[in-house]
């Protein structure tokens, strides 16, 4: 079994794992359906996985690989095809990378994954995580019929800051004033968290025991008990996690108070109210 103890040695294997998915082919080893953490980004998913990584029995893909999901659109200010940011369009530029894809580009993500849990030792649960596959959950289950998913959330302003904080101006083509990026980071926001209530439902996740999904303040502020119910989804033991839970501090009140400005403030909270509504954030 090989163990990620570096970033060349990380780079090396994800380099390699497609051809030990192309040998598992050949030798007829049934395809690993992945667990998938979905969510807007920003939400706290690089805390989870860190906390998943500490169990013998989970293998964590490495990154998010968000140029294997999307391959002619990321990086953005590089994508082959033209196409909206994914925050400002998610379901345009989500619609516009899919249907770009080669014809046996499914099985190039297969071969990915597989290859990687092959060499990664076997273990019984497997976990992807991208907040760039929002949006394609329909397609994901095309490719795997049997994966299942979990769903962080977070208090829309905290991820709107943080989008915010991350990716103003970083794009040449597409120029935004600092309301219109806020507004365009709300909408995403809102739109994200709509869509996956609307794919689960449409595609029947619940029912098949194949969603789990719970907000990044849980997380942080019952980790304990939140990680118990999680074990139980993922059929594991809660007691192999080595994670000191202790260190577990939400990041929330770092978010900019945007009430200051009245006009700003009422925009965002009108592109958010569905989903912050949905979500109980709101009564």
């Amino acid at each position: 079994m090989f163990k990620i103890k570096s970033l060349v040695v990380r780079d090396l294997l994800l380099k390699i794992a497609p051809y030990f998915g192309y040998i598992g082919e050949l030798l007829n080893l049934q395809d690993k359906q992945p667990i998938f953490i979905i969510g807007t980004g920003r939400c706290g998913t690089s805390l989870l996985t860190e906390i998943l990584k500490t169990h013998p029995d989970i293998t964590v893909f490495p990154g998010e690989k968000n140029n294997l999901w999307h391959p002619n659109l990321y990086p953005t200010e590089k994508n082959k095809i033209k196409s909206p940011p994914i925050e400002i369009d998610p379901k345009a530029f989500t619609q516009i990378s899919v249907n770009s894809w080669s014809n046996n580009h499914s099985k190039t993500i297969k071969r990915m994954f597989n290859g990687f849990h092959l060499m990664t030792g076997k273990r019984k649960v497997f976990i992807v995580k991208s907040a760039m596959i929002s949006f394609m959950m329909p397609k994901i289950m095309t490719i795997y019929p049997n994966a299942k998913f979990i769903h962080l959330y977070r208090y829309a302003p905290s991820v709107i800051e943080s989008y915010f904080k991350k990716n103003f101006g970083i794009y040449a083509n597409y120029k935004y004033t600092k309301e219109e990026y806020y507004i365009a980071c709300a909408k995403y926001w809102n739109d994200c968290i709509l869509n996956i209530e609307q794919d689960k439902n449409t595609l029947s996740l619940t029912e098949k025991g194949a969603y789990f999904e719970f907000s990044y303040e849980n997380l942080c502020e019952d980790p304990e008990s939140l990680l118990q119910v999680l074990s139980t989804y993922l059929d594991l033991k809660y007691d192999k996690f080595d994670y000191d839970l202790s260190t577990i501090k939400t990041t929330n009140y770092k978010v900019k108070d945007t009430s200051k400005d009245k006009k700003l403030s009422e925009l965002i909270n009108h592109e958010i109210y569905p989903a912050m509504k949905l979500k109980g954030y709101i009564s």
